[in-house]
């Protein structure tokens, strides 16, 4: 079976998931395929619209947060938005693309390309199943103008949200939110900070914000040096966030115990061996975070779907929110000298977070009728 996975480059968490059910599919003999359908148009577009993406959430989330509840108000299922229009032009290269590589299903990780396959489906010149993977544990505005054949939910929540702005509900199948299986397989906590360079004495915390670097980094980090124990470490990941890097350096260099990095692949390890992760509400970095059974302070989210997943985190109580730079410092700290609490947390995110996601999309999708993954599908909270 031939696989054709689209993504898009506003953020790294749609393509991650892409990823995630790449590989769980081609563990099973399928072949596939991760493009963004807007590179199709130009490599130039696709840079384009995630550079656009990039300094709308950076430089003006509060102007981004408008913009989402907007589209909240004025998203409707029976009427096609501008949105909707755009993607559509991606249509024509999309449809060639899928006849020329002689796909067999299609699988949507972002609401751009799933438009466009939407376009194609209703003028008749989509054939082929069509999925869509839900990357963020709530309703996204547009969503309901899509038509795919089925919808792998994140949780019964963003479900019962998707609903009654029109979304038939047996198209849904709750699975959570996929991850790559490195995201599954576990390092004990000595272990990664032996490969990391981090004493067992030491307290680490990690501070992250996404592939852009955001979520008031910087001042977290400051509350956090002000405050902290002097055994107590801290890591700030910064992403492709270049110049948060070098405002890092320049304010705090000098104190040993901060440590600032780029983007990293060893990501995942800094997870597994801190104490407490400091991030923002992605849905992709939550769930890998939850997967690993990570204590989590959330800080500042992009306004829009990152409210409503630490909302959902919350009231599951998988994680705990600060407001401010001082109050995340402060609960961190709370955290660290909380061993009980951190058990508690980690048990329910081993509760209600499903690890296997990708795994129950991908014999959902290879599977003739679906009739099992669509009766195993289920949410842990």
């Amino acid at each position: 079976m031939r696989v054709l996975l689209l993504s898009c480059s506003t953020g790294q968490g749609h393509n991650s998931a892409a990823r995630a059910v790449r590989e769980a599919l081609e563990a099973r003999g399928a072949q596939c395929e991760v493009i963004d359908p807007i590179a199709l148009r130009s490599e130039r577009a696709s840079r384009m619209v995630a550079n656009a993406y990039i300094r709308s959430t950076i430089g003006a989330k509060y102007a981004f947060g408008a913009l989402y509840r907007l589209g909240q108000l004025v998203s409707k299922p029976n009427v096609d938005s501008p949105v909707y229009h755009a993607n559509a032009r991606c249509a024509p290269m999309l449809e060639a693309y899928l006849r020329r590589g002689r796909f067999d299903a299609v699988v949507a990780t972002h609401l751009y390309p799933a438009e466009a396959l939407t376009y194609l489906r209703l003028h008749g010149r989509l054939t082929i199943p069509f999925y869509a993977v839900m990357t963020d544990y709530c309703y996204s505005p547009f969503w309901e103008e899509t038509r795919a054949d089925v919808v792998f939910a994140s949780s019964k929540e963003a479900q019962e949200q998707c609903v009654p702005r029109g979304m038939p509900a047996e198209n849904f199948v709750c699975t959570g939110i996929p991850v790559c299986r490195t995201v599954r397989e576990r390092t004990d906590r000595h272990a990664a900070r032996a490969l990391l360079g981090i004493g067992n004495a030491s307290r680490l915390v990690v501070v992250m914000g996404g592939s852009m670097g955001c979520g008031e980094i910087e001042g977290t980090v400051r509350e956090l040096l002000r405050c902290a124990y002097s055994d107590t470490a801290v890591v700030a990941i910064c992403g492709n966030n270049e110049a948060l890097m070098r405002r890092l350096n320049k304010r705090f260099g000098n104190d040993e115990r901060l440590r600032v990095l780029g983007y990293t692949d060893r990501a995942q390890l800094w997870m597994e061996a801190c104490d407490v992760l400091l991030t923002k509400p992605g849905g992709l970095t939550i769930t890998e975070a939850a997967v690993k059974g990570v204590p989590l302070v959330l800080t500042a989210p992009i306004p829009g779907c990152e409210t409503r997943n630490a909302a959902y985190f919350l009231s599951h109580k998988l994680a705990e929110r600060a407001k401010t730079p001082a109050e995340a410092a402060r609960r961190a700290a709370l955290l660290i000298d909380n061993e009980l609490e951190r058990r508690v947390m980690q048990n329910r995110q081993r509760r209600c977070i499903r690890a296997d996601a990708a795994d129950a999309i991908a014999g959902f999708i290879l599977s003739a009728e679906g009739e099992n993954e669509r009766v195993d599908g289920r949410d842990g909270c």
